[in-house]
């Protein structure tokens, strides 16, 4: 079996960590997270998460990574590969392509948004939300959105922004960049929560994490937390078994895992602390994910001194995440293209590219026009809804039940005998039932 990946790997086990973690520190941690946290039981929430990713989350993405590992290749190849090994049948490939399509639909989803925060980081620093009322922010917003050129301009340099960082070889310029934009994010979002310290009110942002309030738990408050840990890590997309695939031999994949997992815990946490210590020294209602976002907060940010740095600079922290986001579910698609093709990396990155320009201005016609907006909704709710839950299903099914243990054990030899059986025993019997139970939610809520 081809042992040698097309596309190199990763000079450190500290680029993986950065460049995984980047993918894992999304937009959901910084405004449905803490949303979530607040409306479903504050501390009982967080403990139900945490529950929900040791036991589900975590082995589905050490699979991924493990799969990625042992396959040396984009993800369709590498499950094609793994088939030849243990003697499988190639419908299985379906997952990984499955996986491949979903990231590309979430990413032409995110990338709609990113214009938008490029934009919010413009208007803030340009003070034109100074001294502003929460009337205001909420019809500037609606002004906004009702406006194809605006969206226009920050969508499509965000697009700008992500080629030409998708076309250098991610194991070594865009992997050296990721190292130095993820601990740039932790350090902005420290500098983060000191300013909520100084400027918020920092008691009720905590407060709002970790009171306990068992009479908001019920039903809802547990499929949001499932949910929620099942989306956090980027699972289902592919990405994790690409950055799989770069991972160098001799080092603890595992551990590597658990870092990753650690380090978006707690970013999610010290993220809707500082957030809402910021909002609620506002004494304003803090609203849910896009309220939140481009209407609480840059109300908060126009009423307090040296608001529109911070404010740009905040919008401008977001965007890196979603930037290191967005090349993490472009790269599946581009090692694909180039490994399948005799297309060069440039190239399939400007086709993607030009591809998802397409479909997202396509999704901004429709939000700007007249009456509700469908698309960008459909696109959402298609994507991270039920495909990312398929996909993810398939892929650990495959690893639970196809993937044989002495491949899985070549990948992970600094794990324990007994560590190990309770992984497969996870993957086999715990994380299938709950993203099926995911899937049944999501297609119920839906009609």
């Amino acid at each position: 079996m081809q042992r040698e990946t097309l596309q190199g790997v990763w000079v450190s086990r500290w680029t993986f960590v950065a460049a995984a973690a980047g993918l894992a520190i999304g937009l959901g941690n910084f405004w449905r997270f803490p949303h979530e946290v607040g409306h479903y039981g504050g501390l009982l929430y967080i403990l139900m998460y945490l529950v929900f990713v040791l036991l589900i989350a975590t082995p589905v993405m050490l699979a991924e990574v493990v799969m990625g590992s042992r396959g040396r290749a984009n993800p369709e190849t590498s499950i094609r590969y793994l088939n030849l090994e243990s003697g499988s049948r190639g419908i299985w490939r379906l997952a990984p392509m499955l996986a491949m399509v979903t990231g590309l639909l979430m990413l032409a989803h995110l990338a709609v948004i990113a214009g938008w925060v490029l934009n919010y980081a413009y208007y803030l620093g340009d003070t034109k939300l100074e001294a502003t009322s929460i009337e205001f922010a909420g019809e500037f917003f609606a002004t906004y959105v009702s406006s194809s050129e605006e969206m226009t301009k920050g969508f499509t340099g965000f697009i700008l922004l992500l080629a030409p960082l998708a076309m250098l070889r991610m194991t070594f310029a865009t992997g050296q960049l990721l190292r130095l934009l993820v601990p740039l994010i932790l350090i902005a979002l420290l500098a983060l929560l000191y300013a909520s310290a100084i400027m918020g009110d920092l008691p009720a942002g905590l407060a709002w994490m970790f009171s306990v309030h068992p009479e908001d738990v019920g039903p809802d408050a547990v499929v949001s937390a499932l949910g929620q840990a099942f989306y956090t890590l980027g699972i289902g997309v592919g990405a994790m078994m690409v950055y799989g695939a770069y991972f160098p031999d001799g080092r603890s994949i595992s551990r590597q895992v658990v870092a990753v997992v650690a380090i978006d815990t707690a970013v999610a946490l010290v993220a809707g602390v500082s957030i809402y210590a910021l909002v609620l020294g506002q004494n304003i209602e803090p609203g849910n994910s896009v309220a939140l976002l481009f209407i609480s907060l840059p109300y908060v940010f126009g009423n307090m001194p040296f608001g529109d740095l911070l404010g740009a600079l905040f919008f401008c922290l977001i965007g890196l995440v979603m930037l290191c986001s967005a090349l993490a579910l472009i790269e599946p698609s581009v090692a694909w293209m180039v490994e399948k093709t005799p297309l060069p990396r440039w190239l399939a990155v400007v086709l993607l590219t030009l591809l998802l320009w397409g479909g997202g201005m396509f999704v901004i016609v429709d939000i700007a026009a007249p009456g509700p907006a469908q698309w960008l909704y459909l696109l959402n709710r298609a994507a991270a809804d039920y495909l990312l839950p398929l996909s993810a299903l398939g892929l650990a099914l495959y690893a639970g039940w196809v993937l044989r243990d002495v491949q899985a054990r070549d990948e992970l030899y600094y794990c324990g005998a007994r560590t190990f059986w309770i992984w497969r025993l996870l993957l086999r019997y715990i994380a299938p039932p709950a993203i099926l139970a995911v899937l049944v939610i999501s297609v119920r809520q839906g009609f």
